[in-house]
C-alpha cells in the first residue's frame, strides 16, 4: 500500500482545514507504513484508533466552520462523516474481538474514502467558503 502524497488538488484554500487534512493523511501514511512493516495487529489497531480520533476531531471542527458560514451542504457532509466514523468504529470492534486484522482492502478503502472525500465534498465546501467570504466582504459598507 503506497503512501498518500499531498498534491495541489487536495488544497481547499482554508489553512486550518488544509493543515488538518495533512495531519489525517500523515496518520494514514503511518498506518500504511506500519502495515508494510508487518507490525502486530495490536499496533495497527492502535494506529487506526489514533487516526480515527484525530479524524473525528477534524470532522467536528470542519462542521462547526460550515455551520458558522451557513453552508447549505452541511447536513449531507455531516452524513458522509458519520458514515465513515460508524464503519471504522464497527471495524474496530471486530478487531478488538480478534475476528479480523487490518488488511490491504481496509487500507485501500480508507485511502479511497479520504482522497475521494477531500477532492469531492471538501473541495466543494472550500469553493463555497471562499465565495461566502468574498460576498461578505463586498456586502460590508465602506
Amino acid at each position: 500500500m503506497s503512501a498518500i502524497v499531498w498534491k495541489d488538488d487536495l488544497e481547499l484554500g482554508l489553512p486550518q482545514i488544509d493543515e488538518q487534512h495533512r495531519r489525517i493523511i500523515g496518520r494514514y501514511n503511518e498506518l500504511a507504513a506500519a502495515y508494510r512493516r508487518r507490525e502486530t495487529d495490536a499496533e495497527l489497531a492502535h494506529r487506526l484508533g489514533v487516526m480515527l480520533d484525530y479524524t473525528a476531531a477534524h470532522f467536528t471542527a470542519e462542521e462547526a466552520l460550515m455551520a458558522e458560514l451557513g453552508y447549505v451542504g452541511l447536513a449531507e457532509h455531516r452524513e458522509e462523516h458519520q458514515d465513515l466514523l460508524q464503519r471504522v468504529r464497527r471495524f474496530q470492534a471486530v478487531l478488538a474481538e480478534g475476528r479480523q486484522t487490518i488488511t490491504l482492502p481496509v487500507l485501500q478503502y480508507l485511502q479511497h474514502w479520504l482522497l475521494g472525500h477531500i477532492r469531492g465534498a471538501d473541495v466543494d465546501f472550500g469553493k463555497a467558503a471562499r465565495r461566502i467570504a468574498a460576498e461578505a466582504l463586498v456586502a460590508q459598507p465602506s
